[in-house]
């Protein structure tokens, strides 16, 4: 099949056709190597639920656990001041 290259930035990109992407089960990542002058792409195979244990969190994660830290922190001065109605 002949394609031609894209520009994407400052690199090139192909598109892959769905069918060759089904044929191959490529999901989501891939794994790319130079091999005797040539690009060879394998799918990535995830074991079922690979990482759900052990694995450090991710940034979003830290994130959010930081900026729920410090609500309770702010939470927890006491107010002893009078209301006024």
């Amino acid at each position: 099949m002949l394609t031609t290259m894209r520009k994407v930035g400052n690199s090139r990109g192909v598109l892959i056709p769905a069918a060759f992407l089904v044929s191959c089960q490529i999901e989501d990542q891939v794994d790319m190597q130079l091999q005797d002058g040539q690009i060879v792409i394998k799918p990535v195979k995830r074991k079922l639920r690979d990482g759900w244990y052990g694995e450090p969190a991710s940034d979003v994660a830290l994130f959010h656990e930081a900026a729920e830290a410090q609500v309770w922190d702010t939470a927890s001065v006491a107010d002893d001041s009078e209301w006024v109605w």
